[in-house]
C-alpha cells in the first residue's frame, strides 16, 4: 500500500482529493459539521477495529508477509512495463 501510494500519479490524485475535501469543508459550514462528525465516528471505529483485530493480525503475520512479497513483485513488474507510473502527472498529461 505504501509503494502504491508513493507512485506520482496516485500521490497527486490523493492530494487533489484531500485538497478538494478541505476546500469544501472550509466553504460550506453545514458540510463541515457533517464531515467532522463522520471523521470522529470513523476514528472511533478504526481504533476499536485495530485493537480487536490485533490478535488476529499477529497470528496471520506470516501469511500477510508472504502476500506482501507477492504484491511487491507484481508492482515491480507493473512499474517495469509501465514506467509512466513514475512520471509526474503534468508530464503524463502532456
Amino acid at each position: 500500500v505504501t509503494r502504491v501510494a508513493s507512485l506520482a500519479l496516485v500521490s497527486c490524485a490523493c492530494g487533489a482529493v484531500a485538497s478538494a475535501y478541505a476546500s469544501t469543508k472550509e466553504s460550506h459550514p453545514y458540510v463541515r459539521s457533517v464531515c467532522d462528525a463522520a471523521e470522529k465516528g470513523v476514528k472511533t471505529l478504526t481504533a476499536a477495529a485495530v485493537s480487536g483485530a490485533q490478535p488476529l493480525l499477529t497470528r496471520l503475520e506470516p501469511q500477510i508477509s508472504t502476500a506482501n512479497k507477492f504484491a511487491c513483485k507484481g508492482l515491480d513488474k507493473l512499474e517495469e512495463k509501465l514506467p509512466i507510473l513514475q512520471q509526474p502527472p503534468e508530464r503524463v498529461m502532456s
